[in-house]
């Protein structure tokens, strides 16, 4: 069980379903708090360093070598068997929710309580799963519902569309994990999982709490692998499908890599909040903020632009302004293991730096921030932006770090073309009472989904949720991620003649 695989130095990978520890040199991994897990608390040296076994190019091959066969025992395991598995799997993930939500905060940063709630929602993307496994995919199609079809009976299943190759970001290292690896499961198809580098031993407990659970040992690998075993994968006819979430440079040049297989993107934001004049309310300051803000914003539907009806304007900016200079003094800006924290610093003093000149250069250009710039380290605070032109890159490009832009508009239509004028569109948001006058300005806004009096950074995550533009091909969501990895197969009946 986890407790015992984070006791082993280095904390070894898995190879359908064995665990190894290569030759290479492993990868160090440095918390982002000395209060580690305690099976990862070293005895010796830095308290906040340990190590993740390396596969190399043997362990890669022995991964694909040992995939067939586990594709071909779980595709054809009969749908109760994989709901108990997805079923078991998320009560392995309740009994150990305290110790990874404490590993996701020491791996990535994440603020304590978002990593609770990041386990939270990873056991319930398991339960629902395992719901949908024995419930859909199968239809009868009578053949007479067209003249020529007199006498026929048509069944259609939904059957594996080949094994998964799961691609994982740093910033949901569980949660957008269980988005890959549960629907897989559930349509009977095997994995290997390559996580990011910050996330790999939380990629590493799921596997051994999968393998509790009864997962075939065969279907499943996770290997923390470097660029060049990971294109290797990327390329290997034996992985049919890719599903992969990051970058949207990245996302494209594996699209573009490999054409003829089956890749899902879910990739970077712009996300857009549209205010109109009655659409203000007590509480919108306060999530305007965390939709903002919330894990130093490295979500890909963090707020970055918001668009404010002129009246509203100049009094939201004042609100905004009070509250960001109120984060500091209520202890929500911090080290990530503090209960209060919902700001912390960011993945690396590289990313900080880097969207710090982002912000700079923004102000150069004619930008007003409503609070000073401050960064300590990887640690920035939070700041919104007025007076951005709708073109410059800090509206047009995914900042991913606690920034956001405000600025005014006349009219709904000025504010939609702004929101268009991106080439990314995952989720947006509209504030307003007039409800039937919303649905409308929704079905013009160019993205995934558009979430009415909520801020586009809400998710369920049994709802559809993907991108258009350049944010990505395919949906998750349990259900819309298991289309995806499946293909129909019909199975067709004459039935006998009667007198």
């Amino acid at each position: 069980m986890p407790e015992t695989l984070l006791a082993r130095t280095p904390v070894p990978f898995l190879v359908g379903g064995r665990w190894e520890t290569g030759t290479l040199p492993p990868h160090a991994i440095t918390s982002f708090t000395e209060h580690l897990p305690a099976p990862l608390s070293p005895v010796s040296g830095p308290p906040s360093i340990w190590n993740v076994a390396r596969p190399g190019p043997q362990q890669i091959q022995s991964a694909l070598d040992t995939l067939p066969k586990g594709q071909a025992i779980l595709s054809t395991l009969p749908p109760y068997r994989r709901r108990a598995i997805l079923e078991e799997t998320a009560r392995g993930l309740e009994e150990h929710r305290s110790l990874l939500a404490r590993l996701i905060t020491a791996e990535v940063g994440k603020p304590a309580s978002a990593a609770l709630f990041e386990v939270d929602r990873a056991i319930a993307t398991f339960r629902v799963a395992a719901d949908l496994t024995t419930t859909t995919g199968h239809a009868l199609l009578p053949g007479p519902l067209v003249p020529q079809g007199a006498g026929m009976m048509g069944f259609v299943e939904r059957i594996s569309a080949g094994p998964v190759l799961a691609i994982t970001p740093y910033n949901f290292p569980l949660n957008l994990l269980a988005h890959k690896v549960a629907p897989a499961i559930a349509t009977g198809s095997a994995l290997i999982v390559k996580p990011a580098p910050r996330g790999m031993t939380t990629a590493l407990v799921l596997g051994a709490i999968l393998l509790s659970a009864g997962l075939p040992p065969e279907a499943l690998s996770v290997l923390p692998c470097d660029l060049p075993d990971t294109q290797r994968l990327i390329d290997h006819p034996a992985l049919p499908v890719i599903s992969f979430t990051g970058s949207a440079a990245v996302g494209w040049q594996i699209r573009d890599r490999v054409p003829r297989k089956k890749v899902l993107l879910e990739l970077g934001g712009v996300a857009a909040v549209m205010i109109l004049e009655d659409g203000l309310t007590h509480d919108l300051p306060d999530r305007l903020i965390a939709g903002s803000f919330a894990y130093s914003g490295q979500v890909c539907i963090s707020i970055q632009r918001i668009l404010v009806a002129r009246p509203l304007f100049e009094p939201l900016c004042t609100l905004l302004r009070e509250k960001s200079l109120a984060l500091e003094a209520e202890g929500r800006i911090g080290l990530p293991d503090s209960p209060r924290t919902l700001v912390g610093p960011l993945i690396s003093q590289s990313h900080a730096d880097n969207v710090r000149r982002k912000i700079e250069e923004a102000i150069v250009s004619g930008a007003e921030p409503l609070t000073p710039l401050r960064q300590e380290g990887a640690l920035l605070s939070p700041l919104f932006l007025k007076q951005t032109g709708e073109d410059w890159p800090i509206e047009q490009e995914e900042v991913f770090g606690p920034v956001a832009t405000i600025n005014p508009f006349d009219t709904p239509k000025e504010a939609i073309d702004r929101i268009n004028r991106s080439r990314y569109g995952i989720q947006a948001g509209i504030f307003t009472r007039e409800i039937d006058r919303a649905f409308g300005w929704a079905r013009v806004i160019e993205a995934g989904g558009v979430l009415i009096n909520e801020i586009p950074t809400f998710r369920l995550d049994h709802w559809p949720y993907g991108g258009v533009k350049e944010s990505g091909i395919g949906f998750e969501g349990v259900g819309y991620a298991m289309e995806e990895m499946s293909r129909p197969r019909l199975l067709a009946l004459r039935l006998p003649s009667g007198n």
